[in-house]
């Protein structure tokens, strides 16, 4: 049964598709070792779209993911997925505060405040580096390189009931919510059908737990 569901996995990652990295600005830095723990670092350099920022900024939600994973290369088969780590965020543009909330987290519990279209992009698109495992957790001899793939995605039919929550129990406004899926929301669903997710997948150098560095051919 893992077996199955390991192939799975290698599967959808080999052959769901995909835009290139360079569309996004996608970049996956060297794999590093910190304080016994193997660490990858990435950034996003082109996340919207004009016509995304337009729509963005007409209140149109959008759900950023990111989808980290730790692969070990194997021969004659494919590459087995030790490790995945998965994040999102979901954005929406607060015409009363003039600011994109975020909502990030467990359950999306966790709310920013992001003023401008900048620091929203430094907040969820800047340089980060994330620890993901114990270098001593690892097959030493192994040979392993490490998959980010970031998905900006717009509104969809499922996300309505939730952002009427949101806009009522978070966005102040002068008029008392009303019950029942808001009728701009709909006009914006209706505007935005074809503008599709924004996705890329970019991957690091192999390299194995000990030493960090690839090692010569």
């Amino acid at each position: 049964m893992k077996r199955a569901a390991g192939v799975a996995a290698a599967l959808l990652f080999f052959l769901a598709p995909r835009a290139s990295a360079d569309d996004l600005g996608l970049s996956v830095g060297p794999v590093v070792e910190e304080r016994g723990a193997i660490a990858v670092s990435y950034r996003v350099g082109n996340p919207w779209s004009p016509r995304f920022i337009e729509t963005l900024f007409r209140g149109m939600p959008a759900t950023v993911t990111f989808e980290v994973g730790v692969w070990k290369r194997r021969a004659f088969w494919f590459d087995k997925l030790v490790l995945a780590i998965k994040s999102e965020h979901q954005v929406l543009y607060d015409p009363w505060e003039r600011a994109f909330r975020v909502r990030s987290g467990p359950f999306r519990r966790k709310s920013t405040l992001a003023p401008t279209l900048d620091s929203l992009n430094t907040l969820l698109f800047s340089e980060r580096r994330l620890p993901l495992a114990a270098s001593a957790a690892l097959d030493p001899g192994g040979r392993y390189y490490v998959s980010v793939r970031v998905t900006i995605r717009p509104l969809s039919a499922e996300d309505l009931d939730e952002v009427e929550d949101w806009l009522s129990g978070e966005i102040k406004n002068p008029e008392p919510p009303e019950r029942g899926v808001p009728g701009y929301l709909l006009g914006i669903a209706a505007s935005i059908s074809g503008l599709g997710d924004r996705t890329a997948l970019a991957k690091s150098e192999w390299f194995r737990p000990s030493p960090m560095e690839p090692p010569r051919p």
